[in-house]
This record gives structure tokens, sequence and C-alpha cells, in this order.
């Protein structure tokens, strides 16, 4: 597992659209963050949720991940690197860009956030694992956000997202429900690891 998560560290960091990524979401979490410590969880949490799923599925989408399972045939422990992977780049990415929240009247919020951002990591890790089509997720995800969990739910209903910022915020039963969002998701990535590659 420690050779994966070495693998996908290297690759995540050592290509340039990765760095233009990680530096735009660094970016903009830190430009919203200014104002409002809200915006920031929120795109430190979108950041850290895309960054997973893009570096998860450019396997499928690249046909490497047939190389992959051949020098790892053990497909779980695959996934479990991959799954640390995106936490540390996660976490590093909610404390570059929310280090002026430390120690101030948003610790909380920093807090919150930092705990739930290893979460949202792990559900989109779970979530290219279990689709493997980063457009599709993406698509799906940015319609669902807006249309069910903003427009029908107001953002206040157990919905993934929504109960990522309720976790972000500092709330005990946002990060309740975001894990078992996350729980669920990875027990479907689990499943979808094992399948065939010969139809992506």
């Amino acid at each position: 597992m420690i050779a994966v998560i070495r693998s996908e560290l290297y690759r995540t960091l050592s290509i340039r659209s990765s760095w233009v990524s990680l530096a735009g979401t660094i970016a903009l979490a830190m430009v919203f963050g200014f104002l409002s410590a809200d915006f920031w969880s929120l795109f430190a949490g979108l950041g850290a949720f895309g960054i997973a799923v893009v570096t998860t599925s450019a396997h499928y989408q690249h046909r490497t991940a047939v190389l992959l399972f051949l020098g790892r045939p053990r497909r779980l422990a695959v996934l479990a690197g991959q799954c640390v992977a995106a936490v540390l780049i996660a976490v590093a990415l909610a404390v570059i860009s929310g280090f002026t929240f430390i120690g101030g009247q948003e610790s909380k919020q920093f807090t919150g956030t930092l705990i739930a951002v290893p979460m949202i990591a792990l559900f989109g890790v779970a979530n290219a694992t279990l689709v493997r089509r980063p457009l599709w997720l993406f698509v799906g995800y940015i319609s669902f956000i807006t249309f069910v969990e903003g427009l029908l739910g107001q953002l206040k209903d157990p919905w993934p997202f929504t109960s990522f910022l309720d976790a972000a915020g500092g709330k005990p039963e946002g990060l309740l429900k975001f894990t078992l969002w996350t729980v669920l998701a990875m027990a479907g990535a689990i499943w979808s690891i094992r399948r065939d590659l010969s139809g992506d």
C-alpha cells in the first residue's frame, strides 16, 4: 500500500495540470474565505472532492488501471492507498488555504473543516471508483447540489454536501450524517473495484 501512496502522490504532484488544479483550488478557497469562513469550507471541500475524483478516475480514463492492477493485484490495497493519498492532499489544501483562520474567531470552522475534509476526499475516491467517469460525476453532482440540495432541500436536508457543510461548521450530527454517506459510497467502491475493466 505504501508504494501505491507514493505513486499516487508522485503522479498528482508531477503533472502540470495537477499543479494548476491545486493552485486554483487554493486560490478560490482563500479568495472566498475573505468573504466568509463558510465559503472557505465550501471551496476547500469541493476542491478536495474534485481533486480526489480526477486523480482516482484518471486511471480508468487513461487506461492505466489495467497496468496498475497487474502490478498490484490486491485491489482493496490499491483503493486504500488512493484513499490515503487523497486525504493527505485534501488536508494540505485545507491547511494552506485556511491558514488565516488558525487561532482566530473562526477557529471552530477551521477545526471542523479539517475534520470533514478527509471525509469528502474519501467520498470523492469512492465515487470515482464506483462511476469511473469524472464528467458524469461532476455534471451529476452539480445538478444534484443545485436542484436537490439547494432549491428543494434549501441546504437543510441531510444530503451529502449539506451534511459536509454542517460537519465543517462543527456540528456533530452533520459529521455523523456525512460519515454515513461516505461509508455508503465506500461500500459501493469496494464492490466496484472488483469489476472487470473491459467495459471502461
